[in-house]
């Protein structure tokens, strides 16, 4: 273990390249987000790129979405599926794609297979417990471990290291991290969503996602609630990150701010093997 322990700002001066959103997908984010945003505002955007715009329409189009007919462009794809699915289709294909490098110590298969799994389950449990806006919570999902990927291209000696003192004390990543440097992935990963200029609710969640009392507001720790769940429920089914190595353990005050009881632990496992499938698919697709 390090005797200097890396800091949290000494990661960051590290990073000389910050992975960048495409401008149609930061201004998709924008759009998103403004009162008067209509579906030809959107497509007018996302038309200026074509590969982009052909990748979400594969999506659109796939049965995962469940529509009867197929649609040949996005506004009429928009005005079906809601501002909000087209950002979340936008910014996963864009995501996924802007971290693909390989490394011998870290899973990226594993981790984006993970990634995925979170978003869908963080949208069905934001629907079922009204936590937030079942979107967004996709988002938050797929987004809340990129942190760990920056460390692996960044850090590469302290992230072998977290990994083996993950492995061998069966400690979570943080935890771990915490043990070898001084800072974690959620610090990181709110750091990146914060430069990505998305919106605070999400950069909160990320920051705050493996410490439930440190949320600054109930709806943050709904939020932070909806994560513990959903990964708790990953780490059930063995879809884990690199460096994730503890045991399977959720909070009871998780239970308190979702507002659920033990019956929708049930029925959620008794969906999720379709939510992995959907996961998959969306994986495929993306590549």
């Amino acid at each position: 273990m390090p005797k200097n322990r890396a800091s949290f700002q000494e990661i960051i001066e590290r990073v000389h390249t910050v992975p960048s959103l495409p401008e149609v997908v930061t201004e998709v984010c924008r759009l998103v987000n403004e009162p008067n945003t209509n579906a030809r505002d959107i497509n007018a955007i996302m038309v200026k790129d074509a590969a982009m715009a052909s990748k979400i329409l594969r999506m659109v189009n796939n049965v995962y979405y469940g529509l009867k007919d197929p649609v040949h462009d996005l506004e009429a794809a928009t005005r079906i599926l809601g501002f909000k699915t087209i950002r979340s289709i936008a910014l996963s294909i864009s995501v996924i794609n802007a971290f693909q490098q390989q490394n011998a110590m870290f899973n990226m298969k594993a981790f984006w297979t993970h990634s995925a799994v979170s978003a869908v389950l963080c949208r069905l449990i934001a629907a079922k417990a009204k936590v937030c806006d079942p979107e967004l919570a996709f988002t938050i999902g797929l987004l809340k471990d990129i942190g760990k990927l920056i460390l692996v291209e960044n850090a590469p000696d302290e992230t072998r290291a977290i990994v083996a003192v993950a492995r061998e004390y069966r400690m979570s990543f943080p935890k771990a991290s915490r043990e070898v440097i001084d800072t974690d992935d959620a610090d990181v990963g709110a750091w990146l969503t914060e430069r990505w200029q998305l919106e605070p609710a999400m950069i909160a969640t990320v920051r705050h996602q493996y410490d439930l009392a440190s949320a600054p507001d109930n709806q943050i720790g709904k939020m932070v609630s909806m994560c513990l769940f959903a990964e708790y429920l990953c780490a059930l089914k063995k879809i884990r990150v690199s460096g994730n190595c503890d045991e399977p353990q959720l909070d009871p005050v998780v239970w308190s701010h979702l507002g659920l009881d033990k019956n929708s632990l049930v029925e959620v496992l008794t969906v999720i093997n379709d939510e992995v499938d959907h996961a998959r698919q969306l994986l495929q697709l993306v590549s």
